[in-house]
């Protein structure tokens, strides 16, 4: 999968993480927590990481940090694509569309 021209849909990003962490594609919603929901550890996600770095998918290391669910590791993916049309409905991220217009990021929200 070369992700080097279009980037890749919402569910296709999911049934890559399912099939990553082992496990069911209809646990891996938007809103669901990699470590409550799908039970990844630290080591685990670090892994998936590689591997679907190794697929194009690619996720700034700095940002992974803050990435806490699905939806949140879609829309780090998406920005940094450069995908804004590929921003998602997801319950803990309430106005997010204006958060990703600076490329600076030196100021706090």
């Amino acid at each position: 999968m070369s992700s080097t021209g279009a980037p890749i849909t919402l569910d296709e990003f999911r049934r890559l993480i399912a099939r990553e962490l082992h496990g069911d594609e209809s646990r891996v919603k938007p809103e669901a927590s990699f470590v409550d929901d799908l039970h990844a550890d630290s080591i685990r996600l670090v892994e998936m990481m590689l591997q679907l770095k190794q697929k194009g998918i690619t996720i700034p290391m700095d940002e992974a940090w803050n990435v806490k669910t699905v939806g949140d590791a879609y829309q780090v993916y998406s920005r940094h694509v450069g995908n804004a049309s590929g921003s998602i409905s997801v319950s803990g991220a309430p106005g997010s569309d204006e958060s990703g217009s600076g490329a600076s990021g030196g100021g706090t929200p």
